[in-house]
């Protein structure tokens, strides 16, 4: 991300009352202390996953309905003409699968996300059970629905990486 684009970002979401826009691309809330870097350059999601624990993060689990707000508000403000190689350009993809046990949806934590205070679902998204692996097995957000949105995992899709500030 350029120094142009973060002081966009910075213009963009001091109304959102967002912290801060790292040089890292990085953009924290800081009501939570999470910051979050959208990958435009799209990637099946087990892709995406290894791409945000090589730089010391991990894909986004929003786990109360603010944070998914916040991640919704990103997407909101997504560039679209920077997306490269992306299945559906409006699905950003979060750390929350069924790929272990298809019946529980799980989030890269190994915690079931109806345990972990966020779990809404857009929709009809998140209902269907089948370990048939041309079935949605993966999760994503898109601008506009007010929940979660099961995808297929080898689609490309832009990603959000999440870092706790310490």
């Amino acid at each position: 991300m350029s120094s142009h684009d973060c002081r966009l970002q910075i213009a963009f979401f001091a109304v959102l009352t967002c912290g801060r826009c790292a040089s890292d691309g990085y953009v924290t809330d800081k009501s939570t202390g999470i910051s979050y870097r959208l990958v435009y350059n799209a990637q099946p999601w087990p892709i995406a996953r290894q791409k945000c624990e090589d730089e010391g993060a991990k894909l986004a689990v929003p786990k109360t309905q603010e944070q998914f707000l916040f991640l919704q508000k990103l997407v909101r403000a997504m560039h679209y003409p920077r997306i490269k190689n992306s299945s559906l350009e409006m699905l950003v993809w979060l750390g929350i699968n069924n790929l272990q046990n298809y019946t529980v949806w799980t989030n890269i934590d190994g915690e079931n996300i109806s345990d972990t205070g966020f779990h809404m679902w857009a929709g009809h998204n998140g209902q269907g059970y089948s370990d048939a692996p041309e079935e949605p097995h993966c999760v994503g957000m898109d601008a506009m629905n007010p929940g979660l949105r099961d995808f297929w995992c080898h689609q490309h899709q832009p990603y959000f990486c999440q870092k706790t500030l310490t």
